[in-house]
């Protein structure tokens, strides 16, 4: 048992404050709850110190993805089985593994005792619930189908990080080659190189062209390590911030996809993530134009998110779907004709998702031509490198080798 000292509102919402015994701050929370009162803030008296480390350490802690998909199914679940609201949250919350998404439920479940909405509770926390997640659960209020509402959700949810984890994959290779290229060089440079270097500057014997290069390396290496730190320190932070502004911003978007590797895969993800997302929310009752406002907010290239919104002034002016998009010239033209049928049909949700399951088989065979593809080229580049140590090391010593036998 600790002690907790609460401030809290009462009906009339006047400021109640006082302290209390129990085992947890939720204890505090769900009695203050049964007394009426509102939670303002609860801290524990007994382990303040222990308690303001909890919290510094909660900021740095972020919610998953898939925590947020899991709790997404559970709460489906339970709301599909006639279970009321609060005791989803409450039941979720305690069984939450996350100290800092345990900690927000929690905050969500005492404010929709206050009176606020699932929908609104929710909305107060846009790191961990998108706009996206909030509006398909004020679509699922409104309609009285949350069960079906959260289920697609967690769906859309589980599948964007699901292509999110394939780039991510396809890039780690890549990644550890590259890693392991530049601690072998950095290693020889500093330990390998300097004890031949010493070799060779004592020997009466003209240096090979790759031997020059390799001590020319070296010295600019050892002397100018600091000046090579600064200057691509200086480079990342002045691409960081030229990136923040939003001419940089739309350049670097428009370079990523047209890049001649990954471009395509940038490309067809975004239109996947657009596609399930737009399809998902129209399956939800959300109307038309709050989808594309809500789906230009969520995707993260700028330049896809302008061909959005340009499609949603079109929508407002009353033309269709399908002519907008031809012009933006981003979309195949087999995925406009497949959403022109969806709005003849009146299945333009349907229609959508087929849309996005075509291009997540797009990405799945643009990852594995770019894997087939980049494999052979750092197979090539380590081999170059090899060579060239090799040649840089082992040619001069041949021709000391040889001069030894000759003086012999």
């Amino acid at each position: 048992m600790a002690i907790y000292q609460y401030k809290a509102r009462n009906r009339m919402g006047a400021l109640v404050e006082g302290n209390m015994d129990a085992p947890s701050a939720d204890v505090v929370g769900q009695e203050l709850g049964r007394m009426g009162h509102f939670p303002v803030s609860i801290k524990s008296l007994s382990a303040a110190s222990d308690k303001e480390e909890k919290d510094v350490l909660d900021r740095f802690r972020k919610v998953k993805p898939q925590e947020i998909v899991l709790f997404t199914r559970q709460m489906a679940t339970l709301f599909n089985a006639g279970i009321p609201l609060l005791a989803i949250l409450s039941a979720l919350g305690e069984n939450m593994q996350n100290p800092k998404f345990k900690d927000i439920i929690r905050h969500v479940r005492l404010d929709i005792e206050g009176g606020l909405t699932l929908s609104g509770a929710m909305g107060k926390y846009p790191d961990v619930f998108s706009s996206l997640y909030t509006s398909m659960i004020e679509a699922g209020e409104a309609g009285g189908v949350m069960d079906q509402i959260l289920r697609r959700l967690a769906d859309l949810l589980e599948k964007d990080a699901e292509n999110e984890a394939k780039i991510k994959g396809a890039m780690r290779y890549p990644k550890i080659v590259v890693t392991a290229m530049t601690l072998a060089v950095t290693i020889l440079m500093w330990k390998v190189v300097p004890v031949f270097v010493g070799i060779f500057e004592k020997a009466k014997i003209t240096l090979p062209t790759p031997t020059k290069l390799l001590i020319g390396a070296h010295h600019i290496f050892t002397d100018y390590w600091y000046y090579m730190a600064l200057a691509i320190g200086a480079a990342i932070f002045a691409f960081k911030k030229y990136t923040a502004t939003e001419r940089g911003r739309r350049r670097w978007d428009r370079f990523k996809l047209k890049a001649p590797l990954f471009g395509p895969i940038v490309l067809r993800s975004s239109m996947a993530k657009f596609a399930r997302i737009f399809g998902t929310l129209q399956m939800g009752g959300v109307p038309i134009l709050e989808t594309l406002d809500i789906t230009s907010r969520v995707v993260e290239n700028v330049i896809i998110a302008q061909i959005i919104r340009d499609l949603r002034a079109a929508v407002q002016d009353g033309l269709g779907l399908a002519a907008p998009l031809k012009l933006s010239g981003m979309v195949p033209p087999m995925v406009i004709q497949m959403i022109a049928a969806g709005e003849e049909s009146g299945a333009l949700d349907e229609m959508l998702l087929k849309v996005a399951d075509f291009y997540d088989e797009e990405v799945d065979r643009a990852i594995k031509s770019l894997s087939a593809m980049i494999e052979p080229i750092l197979l090539v580049f380590m081999a170059a490198l090899v060579l060239f140590l090799a040649l840089s090391i082992f040619l001069p010593m041949w021709d000391m080798s040889k001069m030894a036998k000759g003086g012999g």
